[in-house]
């Protein structure tokens, strides 16, 4: 599969584009808007940058090679024992590999704790000489460089001072232990953000769980489902339920729908509370899980709220997600909470981290709100790019100790 970028003066006009050029298959895989910039940023229209996802084989075509390989292998019992076998091993040797991979991963990027107080010494060691002046708030040198490590990295002021303020016992000429503060700092930020909960799922036909996702338009919530999906199908064996009541967006039906032929799934629409509790009936007996994408909703109109609180209403032990993306400002994410938790209870998943340097907001949010965290998801590979939150990764990005510095 394929990714092309396309720009132009509204999703629309973009999507035609699309077409013209990749055909009714490609798939439209995020929509953001691009602010004008430059001299004269004002004068100038905003814009509309889809990314879509093609491939030179439709989804028919691999259906139909795919039934023809099935009817040569029938047609001799030899030739389709040893294909099963084959796959088998080949299926075996690929789950030994991603194993592999996987320890491989972890090897590389687990830090001893002489290696983080090493970083940590040459990390303050350049702040102190650096000539960025900010307001003074400690004494102590090395309590502010911390201060300022966290300010920079977005995290509020209140927050950075509520971790440090214990360690505020010593005067500018008084010694402090780096290690010690480090240990502290780094163990303060893992306490905020919390044990994250990502899906719940296990195999329960006959009474499937139930997990709708809700948020702003264009934050990510049918790309998070599609790895979501992915995740539970491909990698746990689980019997999937997609429902979309994306009815609003531009070719939202048919971007889930994609995902959804690709991986053998049907996708159901629901117009109105009525289609989720009939469409929750006919799967309650063929799926263990059902996920269900809701229209982008803004935190301003309280009328769209009240329907999407009536939507949701209509199906019993439903477990919500709200999907924000780190590229929103903190206090747009503050009033986006507050308003959604006028009318459902939820954990949250931060999308778009490949698009940001900064991860203050997710510890600012955990400080202020105390909501649950789940998974965060940094690019548009699906199911690759998505994680449960590692509370550890985070607080080493805040310090900045992490492999990209």
């Amino acid at each position: 599969m394929k990714i092309k970028k396309f720009t132009a003066k509204t999703e629309e006009a973009a999507i035609a584009n699309i077409k013209a050029e990749l055909g009714e298959d490609a798939l439209v895989m995020n929509v953001k808007k691009i602010q004008p910039s430059g001299l004269f940023a004002f004068l100038k229209k905003q814009q509309v940058e889809v990314t879509a996802a093609y491939d030179d084989k439709t989804a028919d075509d691999f259906k139909e090679l795919l039934s023809q390989k099935v009817e040569e292998n029938a047609a001799n019992a030899d030739i389709k024992l040893e294909f099963a076998q084959m796959a088998s091993e080949v299926g075996l040797q690929a789950q030994l590999a991603e194993k592999d991979a996987r320890i491989k991963m972890l090897s590389d990027t687990l830090l001893t704790t002489g290696d983080m107080l090493s970083r940590a010494q040459g990390q303050l060691s350049v702040a102190r000489h650096s000539t960025i002046e900010r307001e003074r708030i400690y004494q102590n040198n090395l309590l502010q460089i911390f201060y300022d490590t966290l300010i920079e990295n977005q995290v509020a002021p209140a927050v950075a001072q509520d971790i440090l303020d214990d360690l505020d016992l010593a005067g500018e000429d008084e010694k402090l232990d780096i290690n010690f503060i480090v240990k502290v700092v780094y163990n303060s930020l893992v306490k905020m953000i919390g044990s994250p909960e990502g899906l719940t799922a296990k195999a329960s036909k006959g009474n499937p769980q139930k997990f709708a996702f809700i948020g702003a338009t264009g934050v990510g919530k049918t790309t998070t489902i599609a790895k979501l999906t992915a995740e539970l199908s491909l990698n746990r064996g689980m019997d999937v339920g997609l429902i979309t009541a994306d009815t609003y967006r531009i070719a939202a039906i048919e971007q889930l729908k994609t995902y959804g032929d690709i991986l053998g799934i049907d996708v159901a629409v629901a117009y109105k509370p009525d289609d989720l509790v009939l469409h929750l009936k006919d799967m309650r007996s063929i799926c263990d899980i059902v996920l269900i994408d809701t229209a982008g909703r803004s935190h301003k109109n309280k009328e769209n709220l009240v329907e999407l609180s009536e939507f949701l209403g209509a199906a019993n032990g439903l477990e919500i997600f709200l999907v924000l993306s780190l590229t929103t400002k903190y206090e747009d994410m503050l009033d986006i909470i507050d308003a959604f938790s006028q009318i459902c209870d939820f954990k949250i998943i931060f999308t778009k981290m490949d698009e940001t340097e900064k991860l203050g907001s997710i510890v600012n949010v955990c400080h202020r709100t105390g909501k649950k965290l789940s998974y965060i998801t940094f690019g548009q590979n699906v199911p690759d790019d998505i994680k449960t939150i590692a509370p550890g990764e985070v607080a080493m990005r805040l310090l900045g100790l992490d492999d990209e510095n």
